[in-house]
């Protein structure tokens, strides 16, 4: 990191948050992380990690996680579905899944269950905390989490009686209905279940069937979460989950807006059956054991009217749709050892990991080269195992010394109804240095060098397509192409952490600079109608920026919130299967800058209002094409009368209905202009707005 970088962060933190060493500190609320391998306050953790609890997500009236993400500095997300499902942190992460088995860039862990590349599970009611982590998670969580983590964690039971009622109704024939209950079993046993129902009509009128909802969203999601204190040293947990999703998809239009002419619209569906099981033993005088497992179902169906039109508009008459089913198993066991805090100096942790993850895929769609209907089968069956540690060391009082290492097996078997049959095995690591520097007990700096991997993969689809002669040249290509290599990314980051000793200003600072290697990036192959996508290696790719996040209260009636991210990225030794060089160009779902500014204003002792504006700046849509979005500015509000138990509030996201898009494809598909070649792109949230009633008890 540059010498005046550093200065600057010390100078900062000494003028903002000075050690106060003869002044007595207030006491202050310390929010603690969770999906660390021990629980730490967020201003002693040497990352850049944004938290998200109920009351944060409660001002933007947050249903999915889609609809927090635009308040946390460098993360993006895309659509390309009913919800988003895929996220990008400091411009790294995948946008889409269709044919080919995935590795995510971003994860998610809700609850202790693994959900990366499943994000239409992210359902917020009832979710205590949302913490997401920025730069390379190797150690903590191994190849999920190349680019960050996104970890959230359901609302504790409690041992007393306590919950939530929400009704929520909004434009778009939107409705909300929500329950929550918790409360004690025995003396040393409480359970906390809640069900959660949310639908509307969405965003999409569909003039060719005179329909409103072809867009719509149903999703219905239950959990249960059960703590029992088996003896005084022994801490038992019991997790259930059960999603059901089943929202349409008519998201793309012919004519750019939200009127679609589709005569098969689509649907995106999951349904989802998920169970863990953890134990916390600390009875040992000198370490402490933890286990987790967990196993889910899910089975998946995404599909899409694929000409977007109806018989008859085209010269050769046909209708085409493309469907995905899958089924998804997982099964992974975890077991840790960790130094009891009271009985040693030194800080240790070591642990094993094992995971299972089962894929099966049926595809329904129109083969363009036969000119027929036609499927796909396959497939992929991955077993990861992980072994871990973890060592803090105090150097005198105030400096501490992280060193962390992780060493992971991935292996994978490859199968299709194109008698593809392909093996994967990589052997991968990761890891963080760090130093932590407390200048007092509220300022920490610190600096850290992180190692996050991805593992590699098999281009199935393209596989099938090498064999086509309709493909010419392109087959080449394809050939070049049956595989990709595993993905490291190497972090050099910079902190500043700090509290005033009052507790009305907060400040969180990182630098950074990221060099990713073996990159890997999405490119597409357009011969005529006929579309197919295959992973392939940049040489390498380079990420950096800033990070800041501000929490000030100006009076006991007003405080903002504020975070602010800047980026900057670029690819190099990229070539497309068109032979178009991507060398020097920015990656994609990058913006450059993002922005979001938080009002809270209480106008009287029950009526208070929140105000946030928002933005980012435009950004790539794709890696093998050069269209972008343009850069968005949101406005949000929300007016809320509480009366204690009960809470009724309005509220409005994107104010002035601004037009902005989560996806983007650069292709023919419009038979009214020739199919000629242009951007489409998939629109976000428009207006929306809503009244909610929320009683808790």
């Amino acid at each position: 990191m540059k010498p005046k970088l550093t200065l600057l962060s010390v100078a900062l933190s000494s003028a903002l948050f000075p050690a106060y060493a003869d002044t007595q500190v207030e006491d202050i609320e310390r929010i603690t992380v969770k999906g660390e391998f021990n629980p730490v306050t967020v201003e002693k953790l040497s990352t850049s990690v944004s938290l998200l609890n109920e009351e944060e997500l409660a001002k933007r009236n947050a249903i999915h996680l889609e609809d927090a993400l635009n308040s946390v500095a460098n993360v993006n997300f895309s659509s390309g579905a009913s919800r988003a499902k895929f996220f990008q942190i400091r411009g790294v992460g995948l946008r889409s899944q269709f044919v080919d088995p995935i590795n995510p860039s971003v994860g998610i862990v809700v609850d202790g269950i693994n959900y990366s590349g499943l994000g239409a599970a992210a359902n917020l009611f009832d979710i205590e905390q949302v913490e997401v982590y920025r730069g390379p998670q190797g150690t903590r969580f191994g190849s999920d989490a190349l680019a960050g983590m996104i970890y959230m964690e359901s609302a504790t039971p409690t041992d007393y009686q306590s919950g939530q009622v929400v009704l929520g109704s909004g434009n778009y024939n939107s409705r909300q209905i929500g329950a929550a209950y918790s409360n004690g079993i025995t003396d040393n046993s409480a359970v906390n279940i809640s069900l959660n129902s949310n639908k509307s009509d969405g965003y999409i009128e569909n003039t060719f069937l005179n329909r409103d909802d072809t867009n719509n969203i149903d999703e219905l999601v239950g959990r249960a979460k059960v703590r029992v204190d088996a003896t005084p040293d022994l801490t038992l947990g019991f997790v259930a989950h059960y999603i059901d999703i089943d929202n349409g998809y008519d998201a793309f239009s012919l004519d750019n807006n939200r009127t679609t002419l589709s005569d098969e619209p689509g649907v995106d569906q999951q349904k989802t059956n998920a169970y863990a099981f953890n134990a916390n033993y600390t009875g040992w005088s000198r370490f402490n054991l933890y286990i987790n497992a967990s196993i889910s179902d899910s089975d998946l169906v995404y599909g899409y009217d694929e000409d977007w039109s109806y018989v008859g508009i085209h010269e050769d008459g046909y209708s085409t749709t493309d469907y995905y089913s899958r089924n998804r198993d997982d099964a992974s066991f975890e077991v840790r050892l960790s130094t009891n805090p009271s009985a040693s100096y030194t800080n240790w942790t070591v642990g094993m990991y094992a995971q299972r993850r089962d894929v099966d895929l049926q595809r329904d769609f129109w083969n363009w080269d036969l000119w027929q209907a036609a499927d796909f089968t396959s497939q992929y069956d991955t077993q990861n195992i992980a072994i871990y540690g973890q060592l803090a060391h105090p150097i005198g009082a105030d400096v501490k010394v992280i060193a962390g290492l992780r060493v992971e097996r991935n292996g994978g078997d490859y199968v299709d109804s194109n008698l593809i049959v392909e093996d994967l095995s990589d052997t991968m690591w990761g890891g963080k240095l760090a130093v932590e520097y407390q200048v007092s007990d509220l300022t920490m700096l610190y600096a850290s060098l992180t190692r996050g991997y991805k593992a590699g993969g098999i281009n199935g689809d393209a596989l099938g397509k090498f064999k086509n002669s309709g493909l010419g040249n392109y087959q080449t290509v394809l050939a070049d192409h049956i595989s990709f290599e595993p993905e490291t990314l190497l972090s050099a980051e910079f902190g500043v952490k700090g509290q005033s000793t009052s507790g009305d200003l907060a400040l969180r600072f990182a630098a950074f600079y990221m060099k990713r290697d073996d990159m890997q990036l999405k490119s597409w192959i357009n011969q005529g109608a006929a579309f197919t996508g295959y992973y392939d290696n940049a040489t390498e790719g380079t990420n950096y920026g800033l990070e800041a996040e501000l929490d000030y209260k100006l009076t006991k009636a007003i405080s903002i919130n504020t975070s602010l991210g800047w980026l900057d990225t670029e690819i190099d030794g990229f070539v497309t299967a068109d032979g178009d060089d991507k060398t020097g160009r920015e990656q994609a779902h990058a913006p450059g800058y993002q922005y979001s500014v938080g009002l809270n204003y209480n106008i009287r002792e029950f009526f208070y209002l929140t105000l946030g504006v928002e933005g980012k700046d435009a950004f790539f849509f794709s890696d093998s094409h050069d269209q972008k979005s343009e850069n968005i500015n949101l406005i949000n509000l929300k007016l809320a009368y509480d009366l204690g138990d009960v809470t009724v509030s309005a509220w409005a996201r994107n104010l002035m209905d601004t037009d902005y898009a989560v996806r983007g494809f650069y292709f023919g598909n419009d038979p009214r202009d020739g199919y000629t070649s242009k951007t489409y792109t998939q629109l976000g949230e428009p207006l929306v707005y809503g009244l909610t009633l929320s009683y808790q008890f």
